[in-house]
């Protein structure tokens, strides 16, 4: 009796890697066109393996894949890039810890997740190839993804009131996800960051251009831009 099996075809990258049996490994993958998938790759722990640089964490390829029950299982793969420097690179693979772990927490089997695979794999390419203040990409990164999520805040004008932000003192409500001009500030203010009106700018430009070209801002005042992403992201992640 011949079984057909249906082979299938994506690109994605390894957000997460386990030991799997003797020889085997899970491998989660963000991919293009499946969402986040485990994946058994067999044999991947074998120095001989065909797909040994494949099931590696952060390496990006080319998958055949075919599924059986609840998982899917790597068929063949071709490396797409292994981004090596970047693996190598402690400082710079440790902060990448943290955004793989939010990947993995926020992302799900046959969600789109084209455009997070496009940022993430920008991102990752920005920080292995160029010496830029990796705290100012990982929050680039974060703001956009929330934004691809659907939780982008509104940033024009003050919510409240309406007012022009730019012409006020600046403070974003990580509660509601809102900005708000002082005057329209409630009495608790724990729940309130101020802002600068040139991190304002910053996050307005990571909101409205596309994800090749959200690294292409200078900031010459950071601490405020990585404050917000980091407050924003982790009043989203908690949301979700």
């Amino acid at each position: 009796m011949t079984f057909l099996v249906n082979l299938i075809k994506v690109k994605g990258i390894v957000i997460k890697e386990t030991t799997y049996k003797e020889n085997d490994k899970i491998i989660t993958l963000l991919t293009d066109d499946l969402g986040k998938i485990a994946c058994i790759a067999r044999g991947a722990k074998k120095t001989n393996s065909p797909i040994l640089a494949n099931a590696q964490y952060l390496v990006y390829s080319e998958f055949v894949l075919y599924k059986s029950r609840n998982f899917y299982y790597v068929n063949n793969a071709e490396v797409i890039n292994t981004f090596y420097n970047l693996r190598v690179d402690l400082d710079k693979l440790t902060p990448i810890f943290d955004l793989t772990r939010m990947l993995n927490a926020i992302t799900d089997e046959n969600q789109d997740t084209d455009k997070i695979l496009k940022l993430f794999l920008n991102t990752i390419y920005v920080i292995d190839k160029y010496d830029k203040d990796v705290n100012v990409l990982i929050s680039t990164f974060k703001i956009k993804l929330f934004q691809i999520l659907g939780f982008a805040p509104r940033v024009n004008m003050c919510s409240n009131c309406q007012n022009d932000l730019e012409n006020n003192e600046i403070y974003y409500d990580y509660v509601s996800n809102n900005f708000y001009c002082k005057k329209c500030t409630s009495l608790d203010k724990r729940r309130y960051i101020k802002i600068s009106k040139s991190t304002l700018i910053a996050i307005r430009y990571v909101l409205a251009v596309d994800i090749k070209k959200i690294f292409s801002f200078e900031l010459k005042e950071t601490s405020d831009f990585k404050l917000f992403g980091q407050v924003f992201a982790d009043a989203m992640t908690s949301s979700i």
